[in-house]
């Protein structure tokens, strides 16, 4: 990066013009992967090896199809007044309450519930693959939040969000009751089994970010007792409070979570 501000100011090299921005459009709309060679520090990324990258892998993989599959075969994405007629919850409410929580990082499509979910879980990947927590042990636990727990408590409540859509578009009679009152067609089997896939890679995306949020509770403990923490070896129990989100649990150097 160095090399090329250099090449770009200097007398001797032209510096090209850089290409106008284009707008992002289609079902996924305003997110875009980004994976050139040259931007992949400042765009898209996969994350760090183990279930983080799994994850950014899938996600990259199944873009374009997502991108290009039709909404109106993505399943209904649950809107005011559906449940009581027998469709789906009201998901819109919920996405405007997060997105409310989460301004201005969280804007998320609602063209299908397909469409929907996938964009949550792309925007808990890239948070998560980013997030580092800076806590204190007397921050931690103490009424009111900080920054990062907020932070981790959109992330976890978009995961959990986009496995509850994602349930909704496996559900046969939400897909029966799109057609019949919503001009949807029935949800296509590339739909329900992709949503199934991205349910799956919700859950693995919360269980990271809480092994994220733990060891950094973890680590200003010891801090705190002068000691050191290790993740994989520490015998550390300890039940914090997350007031945007609920319980953190570190038992035992294992990091897990229960809302």
């Amino acid at each position: 990066d160095a090399l090329r501000a250099q090449l770009a100011s200097s007398k001797l090299v032209g510096a090209p013009a850089a290409p106008p921005k284009q707008e992002v459009t289609g079902p996924l709309a305003p997110f875009t992967w980004t994976d050139a060679p040259f931007t992949w520090t400042d765009g898209t990324k996969l994350g760090p090896k183990g279930p983080a990258e799994e994850v950014g892998v899938w996600l990259r993989d199944k873009w374009e199809v997502v991108a290009g599959a039709s909404p109106e075969e993505c399943g209904l994405l649950g809107g005011e007044g559906m449940e009581a007629q027998g469709g789906p919850p009201d998901r819109f409410a919920q996405l405007q309450q997060l997105e409310d929580a989460a301004k201005p990082e969280l804007e998320v499509v609602r063209v299908s519930g397909l469409h929907c979910a996938f964009a949550l879980v792309f925007w808990v990947h890239q948070t998560a693959v980013d997030f580092r927590p800076n806590l204190s042990l007397t921050a931690a636990g103490q009424k009111g939040s900080s920054m990062s727990e907020d932070l981790f408590g959109h992330m976890v409540k978009a995961a959990n969000l986009a496995q509850q859509i994602c349930r909704d578009v496996r559900n046969l009679a939400f897909s029966e009751f799109g057609r019949k009152h919503h001009a949807m067609k029935d949800t296509s089997v590339f739909a329900r089994k992709t949503a199934e896939e991205l349910r799956q890679h919700a859950a693995a995306l919360k269980e990271y970010v809480n092994g994220v949020m733990a060891d950094s509770i973890g680590q200003a403990r010891a801090e705190h007792d002068g000691g050191q923490w290790d993740h994989g070896t520490a015998s550390v129990s300890a039940i914090v409070h997350c007031p945007s989100f609920g319980l953190l649990a570190l038992p035992l150097g294992r990091s897990t979570w229960s809302a």
